[in-house]
């Protein structure tokens, strides 16, 4: 049987998500995300569905990033009526990411002066609020491993060690023995995280549509809890702020879980901790929810009453106002604040006022975006454009990449090297071009594998 990919988002860029599987007897999408990093790339996201939404039977979630599943209540308010499927923990996830979107969708801050800011009203939201309200009545949360049946396709979804509850989704169609196979890996984790078990080894698989993040890169970094205390103790000692933009899924969880156990083992000095993200204390929530998803020893942790959480030095900042009022609070301090890649969000209005002060430390530790805020001040940007002034850049910038929640390149490709049987074709996506291509080199040359990097909109016929 014959069946075909159609790659409408996530080919050729790094973020958007969205692959079309039509089997000829069901359209099948994986993944609905959101264009990020670039006006024009979020450009995109008010464009119409290349396809029509009502003719989707099932959409797969392979988790709860925005750039996974940020137009799945527009794919709802445009006709889609079919069951989604993903673990129990991505659809916890989902629901406080999608709605904290559309606050952000319809309002967007102005400046009022530094460090004031208000909120306007912004044009139509890509959806509403009945339609997140819509798209949970649809959406159904399973096992890791407990097969669904999708019409003709069989779904199992994989631990892919990425962020709670994220998965590689495998679907198999025909007769046991003769089935052909095809998985989408979402993203892939790297083993960095201190909270998740590591990504799962699949068996055979026809077909591989996998991410390529840092395809074009092998992290160096020695012990990042080590590097984290080190960063800790120089910016306590400078006087001033720690600034971490942190993603308020998984990086957040993973650094007040590390900043915890530096503290509680006196490793680096007492100091206020402030997480300033309404939306990342509720996934913090959903995440001590959710503690079947650990790793075993941290499972254990949590059975025996740990709070892995808490410590008397955290604060969360529920308003805008307390928001404000951390610039006046005492140094040394370390602020977490969304966005991850150091634009929009609360982040934005601490860099505005504490990126010109030289006792500032800036702290990236995750992939930024080209185009982004973050990746300029990774690339030593002297000065940047914030709501629509140029802020000097004075703060000392750190990076530590070993809390990345990806695999890099060497990675990868040991990925693929231990699927059993080799894959017939390695469809590489989810990266830059450049991440990309470097990582179907790799795949032909060191293993011999048919792989290939499609372009958007790009469609690919496989034997399944």
């Amino acid at each position: 049987m014959q069946s075909k990919i159609i790659f409408y988002g996530g080919a050729g860029a790094v973020t958007g998500s969205n692959f079309l599987l039509d089997t000829g007897s069901e359209n099948i999408l994986i993944d609905c995300g959101l264009a990020q990093g670039t006006k024009e790339a979020e450009a995109q996201n008010e464009a119409p569905f290349a396809y029509n939404p009502a003719d989707i039977k099932y959409l797969v979630v392979t988790h709860a990033h925005l750039d996974h599943i940020g137009r799945i209540p527009k794919l709802v308010k445009a006709g889609f009526r079919g069951t989604i499927y993903s673990t129990e923990a991505t659809r916890a996830l989902a629901e406080p990411l999608l709605r904290d979107e559309l606050a952000l969708m319809t309002h967007e801050p102005v400046p009022t002066g530094r460090q004031g800011h208000s909120r306007a009203p912004k044009a139509a939201p890509l959806y509403e609020e009945q339609d997140i309200t819509e798209t949970f009545k649809l959406w159904k949360g399973i096992g890791y491993h407990e097969p669904v049946k999708l019409g003709s396709v069989t779904l199992e979804l994989l631990n892919s060690g990425h962020i709670l509850g994220s998965a590689i989704a495998l679907l198999r169609r025909g007769p046991e023995g003769q089935a052909k196979s095809i998985a989408f890996t979402g993203d892939l984790g790297g083993g960095n995280s201190p909270l998740l078990p590591l990504c799962e080894e699949p068996d055979g698989i026809n077909y591989l549509v996998m991410e390529s993040v840092y395809g074009d890169r092998t992290r160096q970094d020695a012990d990042r809890r080590e590097q984290l205390e080190n960063v800790i103790e120089e910016a306590e000692k400078r006087g001033g702020t720690l600034l971490i933009p942190a993603f308020s899924t998984e990086r957040t969880q993973d650094l007040l879980y590390e900043i915890r156990t530096l503290m509680l083992g006196k490793q680096i000095p007492s100091m206020p901790v402030y997480i300033d993200s309404p939306l990342a204390e509720k996934i913090t929530a959903a995440y001590t929810a959710h503690p079947e998803y650990f790793a075993p020893a941290i499972q254990e942790r949590v059975k025996k009453g740990e709070k892995i959480f808490d410590f008397p030095e955290l604060h969360y900042v529920s308003n805008v106002n307390e928001s404000h009022g951390l610039t006046k609070a005492p140094n040394p301090k370390i602020i977490l604040a969304g966005s991850g890649m150091a634009q929009g969000g609360r982040v934005v209005a601490h860099e505005e006022f504490m990126l010109p002060d030289p006792k500032t430390t800036l702290l990236v530790v995750g992939y930024q975006a080209a185009g982004t805020i973050g990746r300029r001040l990774v690339e030593g940007a002297k000065e940047i454009m914030l709501y629509g002034q140029k802020v000097p850049v004075r703060a000392k910038i750190e990076q530590i990449y070993g809390y990345s929640a990806h695999m890099d390149g060497e990675q990868l490709v040991e990925f693929v090297n231990k699927i059993q049987e080799k894959p017939h074709k390695v469809f590489v996506v989810m990266g830059e071009p450049a991440a990309s291509s470097t990582l179907v080199q790799r795949l032909r040359d060191y293993l011999g594998i048919n792989a290939t990097a499609p372009e958007a909109g790009e469609e690919a016929l496989i034997e399944l």
